[in-house]
């Protein structure tokens, strides 16, 4: 596929580093112009599906503006810029929000988070042998709750609409497919 040519570009928000948002003019392939495309940029975040030894999943609640009410989460906060790797803002905010460390991490995916508008991505990371190291260390606009949950109930969550943040729906379901592979292969290699 061909991409679309940018005529013109003019900014209309600069409120970095949280949300940048301009407009362009720009013509498709077939010729066809729009005017006033929306484009925009927020910054990347991190998000942990955190599996503990007792088979427990840590979810943080919290109160969200966007939709007005409080919201369940998988643990996760923005990079602190753009030098910081995915995997190590994964490990701050993991231990910031719930006082967790983790022996062993594995990426699950770099998410888009809205494909229409701009490139920001959620970093979605699994991180296994996961156990308290500390207590969590919250910024002062952060009041939440931690609970935890066995697989099955996050995913009866999923399903049930419970949990409805895209990103943590997106993060629950690919290390739940990603801890059914890692059974399968250790199923079949009673070694592993």
């Amino acid at each position: 596929m061909q991409p679309w040519d940018t005529l013109a570009s003019r900014p209309l928000l600069d409120r970095r580093p949280w949300l940048t948002v301009w407009e362009e003019d720009v013509q498709l392939p077939n010729g066809a112009i729009i005017h006033g495309y929306l484009r925009s940029r927020a910054r990347d975040y991190a998000m942990v599906f955190a599996l503990l030894a007792d088979d427990t999943v840590p979810l943080v609640r919290q109160y969200k503006h966007g939709p007005g009410m409080p919201s369940y989460d998988l643990p996760a906060g923005y990079l602190d810029g753009p030098d910081e790797l995915p995997l190590s803002g994964a490990q701050r905010e993991l231990h910031e929000e719930t006082g967790l460390v983790a022996d062993r991490w594995q990426p699950l995916g770099h998410l888009v988070i809205d494909t229409n508008r701009g490139e920001d991505r959620a970093h979605i990371f699994l991180a296994l042998g996961a156990r308290h190291e500390g207590a969590p260390h919250l910024d002062p606009t952060e009041a939440l709750e931690v609970s935890y949950h066995t697989p099955d109930v996050l995913r009866d969550m999923v399903f049930g609409g419970v949990i409805d943040s895209m990103a943590s729906v997106a993060g629950i379901l690919l290390a739940l497919s990603a801890l059914s592979e890692r059974k399968k292969t250790s199923d079949a290699d009673p070694t592993q």
